[in-house]
């Protein structure tokens, strides 16, 4: 007698799948609302490099620049076509999978029904969308490349990381669904405390307190995850908190 990893979904498949698509709508949502004003400032950034010939606005990798017609630095936005692509051959795997995996389900296949680990494709399609906006956006920073514009080519690259823990989490645990719109929170705000990093990255008391919020959010991150279901946050919960670990 043995137990497998499917034996512990117990959860309706369907339904499972459809709270893990809203991953894949909500990216979509968030790439449109933040690729669009930072299209629309690299454009006037690059502009007024070229109206008034102020490079000071754009000073980075002037030494690798290669121009090519309006651009400063074709090479470096060029060299980004690459994740787009592979963003898009990405969500072309995934999207094969998941029609052959609804085709095995239609016709009863009984090693996709009843062994394996329950296939659900809404974090895939998420992280390809992602891994094209890394590319997007990583070619945006590049056209005016600064200081203030590092967070351009770095936001996306927790929201993939972010994606890949919980689709590892999710392999583990199949009836466990984070929810899309928390997992996407938490998100924000690890691109926010990166763009106060590029705003008081020079302040040692910034370093010191963000280092406090470091440790504090990754135990109590780690304590919920490995208690799940059974670890409250909250002062009325500390307690019984403490009695069942020490259990």
């Amino acid at each position: 007698m043995f137990l497998y990893l499917s034996d512990l979904s117990r959860k309706d498949r369907r339904i499972v799948s459809k709270k893990y698509k809203i991953y894949f709508w909500n990216i979509i949502t968030i790439a449109v609302f933040y690729a669009l004003p930072v299209i629309q400032l690299v454009i006037t950034y690059q502009t007024v490099v070229n109206v008034t010939g102020n490079q000071d606005i754009c000073y980075y990798n002037f030494l690798c620049a290669h121009p090519l017609g309006v651009l400063s630095a074709f090479n470096n936005i060029l060299s980004n076509v690459g994740h787009m692509l592979l963003g898009v051959l990405f969500l072309l795997i995934v999207l094969c999978r998941d029609i052959l995996h609804r085709r095995s389900l239609d016709k009863k296949d009984i090693c996709t029904m009843e062994y394996g680990v329950p296939k659900h494709f809404g974090l895939f399609y998420a992280m390809g969308v992602a891994l094209m906006m890394e590319g997007v956006l990583s070619a945006c920073y590049h056209v005016c490349p600064n200081y203030t514009n590092f967070q351009f080519d770095t936001s996306f690259m927790y929201m993939i990381a972010g994606l890949c823990m919980l689709k590892l989490y999710q392999t583990r645990h199949p009836d466990i669904n984070a929810s899309a719109y928390s997992a996407y929170a938490s998100f924000a705000v690890v691109i926010c405390l990166a763009v106060l990093g590029v705003v008081f990255g020079k302040n040692v008391w910034f370093w010191a307190l963000f280092s406090i919020i470091h440790v504090v959010a990754s135990l109590g991150l780690s304590t919920q995850i490995y208690y799940m279901g059974r670890f409250k946050i909250g002062k009325f919960y500390l307690e019984r908190n403490l009695i069942k670990i020490q259990a």
